[in-house]
């Protein structure tokens, strides 16, 4: 090992210069007070190398650097721990630069032959100071933005040329992706360089001119001994305190993380930014100078406080470092600490309330953050803004509001909202967070699950336009979103194209615009109507008519019935045939519908004379039409005597069949002979009036001189109990007489002698109507 170092002294020189360095001799009384400078150094250290390690994963643009962020706290392994080592160890360093500058303002360490020392102290700290307020930007989050708008507003305050400052710290007129990319150079580029030569050049003069003597007067350092070395006496008190601080940081960053607000919204004007802890001083003075004294509060009197304290060693020429000669030196320090402890403490005590939820409002919280709640109601800002902002809504009724969650279509019939399925249990936790949010809660941070949203899905009006963007370009919608993505919203509520009768319409926009209904629908949302009903190219020739007769309701979701009259109305159906008027009655009796598919009520009724199908109550006012008429019955009932049978020969009666029917039945037999014949036949008449002892009251005892005439005007009353047979076997020949008896078949008959079968009916002066003179 040490030819090693031997070699590689005689190459570089560093193990000599190591040697020179940790063998420096110093001062009695230096211990323990002078460690500040060293964990300031150790601090840096530490930014640097989680810095590199958070460079590797971190973006740089509004599209990309909140997601990248929420990457590496949430989901990179270790990402959480090295971000939060960097976000704490930011801290510790202002605390340990703080107290690095008040020892060496007690010690009198700035004074003669170490200004410099000092003024490249102070270049440290406002350097420090940038990094802190540069790398405030990069998280992109709602306090990183608003932040950095107001820092920047206070840079534009400056006269004369506030404007040339914020224009080209911003990039532009307002905080968007010109800012970030410039603040992250800024942060990683151009601060790193500048305060590593601040800091090689500190310590440089620190080992040049030495550590300062404590207590001691500018004259007497001549006389100080320096019995001690920087190594191993100061090394391992620094090492001790620097091993003490990285365990503080490590537990701060396990248990604590870093924080990480909702993603940066710039239309959230209502954000109150509020920065960190070593700027709250400076926020907490703005109060007492507001409008246009801001600039007295946020430029004007830091800019002389930070003047003065770089200028002051050389004002200085008390040659006392003991605190008690430098009164004037001791009460200034004093009082500039107070003050800038009085505005910080009561700018923490004047901060909003953290919010403090019980256990049930806190599983209401979760299940809340698991329903996508947030997706549409955001929080002061944070989260969706398709729906009302729920901490200016308030406040909710608990009964009301949880009927909204149970039922949102309930309130709004076309509300997207989908309902709460969730147990009475964790309802009324969901209730309870609702009714605690107040106007100044804010939304809980959620890891980031996927892609963030582009810029257009944080405008206002998002969920109303977002239509418009679908219409011009749907493929933009697929890079992000899957067809069942739209079904979350659309399956409660259409869009607006769907209303009315879009199913009979929408082959049209399905035929010229595919890509618009490939946006929400996959292929197999068509077939699950579609499948089994295929137009294909023998669609109209070979298949429509046996899917039309399998479920004519399915044809009716989307053609009208005039679709099927520009073919049928020329072109009868197959079923059709020649005795389909025979046939169409067991098919409409079945009930399938398919008669519908075609026709329509009014097609039935100017037929059948009656509603068919016959409707409730029919069965009551039937016997009315059969009596009065009784030819529309026959029209359907072609057997007719046993359809009514069916009924009325099982002891069902007709209903005027009264107790008087028998003696009054003969005159209505008379006047509707044909009602009778449809239950009666000629056998139902015989049974009482064949035997003789029983004739109807018609047959009286001048019947078979009057009868002819009744045959003549009522011959179907007759035929009720007589057939021709009856009048044959009387008269002889046929009654009634056939066509074509009065021109010549009556001569076959005979002459009109007594006893002629003519005689029977005329009298012999009938024959004198038309001949001169009796035949011989």
């Amino acid at each position: 090992m040490r030819k090693l170092l031997s070699w590689i002294d005689e190459q570089t020189g560093l193990v000599s210069a190591i040697h020179h360095f940790m063998l420096e001799p110093l001062p009695e009384r230096v211990g323990w007070p002078h460690i500040f400078g060293s964990l300031v150094m150790f601090f840096f250290t530490v930014q640097v190398a989680t810095g590199i390690m958070l460079m590797v994963y971190y973006s740089p643009s509004p599209d990309h650097a909140y997601e990248t962020v929420q990457y590496i706290t949430y989901k990179l392994p270790f990402g959480g721990l090295v971000r939060g080592l960097h976000h704490w160890a930011a801290g510790g360093m202002m605390v340990a630069l703080g107290l690095h500058l008040i020892q060496v303002f007690l010690w009198g360490a700035y004074k003669r032959p170490r200004q410099i020392i000092w003024v490249i102290g102070i270049g440290l700290m406002l350097t420090t100071l940038g990094f802190s307020f540069t790398g405030y930007l990069l998280p992109w989050d709602q306090k990183a933005y608003w932040a950095t708008v107001v820092g920047t507003n206070i840079a534009g305050a400056v006269p004369f040329i506030g404007e040339l400052i914020r224009e080209v710290l911003r990039g532009g007129s307002t905080v968007g992706a010109i800012t970030l990319t410039r603040f992250f150079a800024i942060h990683v580029g151009i601060l790193p360089p500048i305060i590593s030569v601040l800091i090689v050049f500190h310590v440089l003069q620190v080992r040049k001119k030495g550590i300062t003597p404590p207590w001691r007067r500018v004259s007497d350092e001549g006389d100080v001994r320096h019995p001690q070395f920087f190594w191993p006496h100061q090394v391992l008190k620094d090492a001790v305190a620097a091993l003490f601080v990285l365990a503080v940081v490590f537990v701060l960053a396990i248990k604590f993380g870093a924080p990480i607000e909702p993603l940066a919204n710039p239309a959230d004007t209502a954000y109150v930014p509020r920065p960190e802890w070593y700027f709250l001083w400076m926020f907490e003075m703005l109060k007492y100078f507001p409008g246009e004294l801001e600039f007295v509060g946020a430029v004007l009197l830091p800019g002389i406080a930070v003047a003065l304290l770089t200028i002051y060693p050389y004002l200085d020429r008390n040659p006392e470092r003991r605190i008690g000669k430098r009164r004037y030196a001791i009460g200034l320090c004093v009082v500039t600490f107070l003050g800038v402890s009085y505005l910080g403490v009561h700018a923490v005590l004047s901060a909003p309330k953290e919010e403090k939820l019980t256990a049930v409002e806190q599983q209401g919280q979760k299940l809340f953050m698991d329903l996508r709640c947030h997706s549409c109601h955001g929080i002061n800002g944070g989260g969706g803004n398709a729906g009302p902002d729920l901490a200016q809504s308030g406040p909710f009724d608990e009964k009301q509001l949880e009927a909204l969650l149970r039922d949102p279509a309930q309130f709004r019939p076309r509300s997207i909202m989908p309902p709460a399925d969730v147990s009475k249990r964790e309802m009324h936790a969901l209730v309870s967070y609702l009714t605690a949010i107040k106007p100044t809660s804010r939304l809980p941070i959620e890891p980031q699950a996927g892609p963030r949203k582009p810029p257009s899905h944080f405008e206002e009006l998002w969920y109303i336009n977002h239509k418009f963007e679908v219409r011009k370009d749907p493929s933009q919608c697929q890079k992000c979103h899957e067809p069942e993505f739209c079904q979350t919203c659309h399956s409660k509520r259409r869009p607006d194209s769907h209303l009315n009768d879009w199913l009979k319409a929408h082959f049209g926009t399905a035929r010229e615009k595919p890509e618009y209904c490939r946006v929400c629908h996959e292929e197999s949302f068509c077939t699950s109507c579609h499948e089994n009903f295929l137009h294909t190219s023998d669609w109209l020739k070979a298949r429509h008519a046996a899917a039309a007769l399998k479920d004519p309701d399915m044809c009716g979701n989307c053609h009208q019935e005039v679709l099927c009259e520009t073919c049928h109305r020329g072109a009868k159906p197959a079923m059709h045939t020649a005795d389909w008027n025979v046939r169409h009655a067991g098919v409409a009796r079945a009930g399938t519908g398919q008669c519908w598919m075609c026709h329509k009520q009014e097609s039935c009724d100017a037929c059948h004379g009656v509603r068919v199908p016959h409707g409730a109550g029919w069965m009551s006012e039937h016997g009315k039409i059969a009596i009065e008429q009784p030819g529309k019955c026959a029209r359907c009932h072609t057997s007719g005597k046993r359809d009514c049978r069916n009924c009325h020969r099982g002891g069902l009666k007709p209903s005027f069949h009264t107790v008087s029917f028998m003696r009054d039945h003969s005159g209505r037999g008379g006047d509707h002979p044909t009602l009778c014949s449809l239950c009666h036949g000629r056998d139902s008449c015989n049974r009482c009036h064949r035997t003789g002892t029983v004739k109807p009251a018609s047959h009286n005892q001048t019947w078979l001189k009057t009868h002819g005439g009744m045959a003549r005007t009522s011959q179907k009353t007759c035929t009720l109990c007589h057939d021709k047979k009856d009048c044959i076997a009387c008269h002889g020949v046929e009654l009634p007489h056939p066509a074509g008896w009065a021109m010549g078949g009556h001569r076959n008959v005979g002459s009109f002698a007594s006893g002629s079968k003519c005689y029977k009916c005329h009298e012999r002066a009938y024959c004198f109507q038309c001949h001169e003179e009796p035949h011989s």
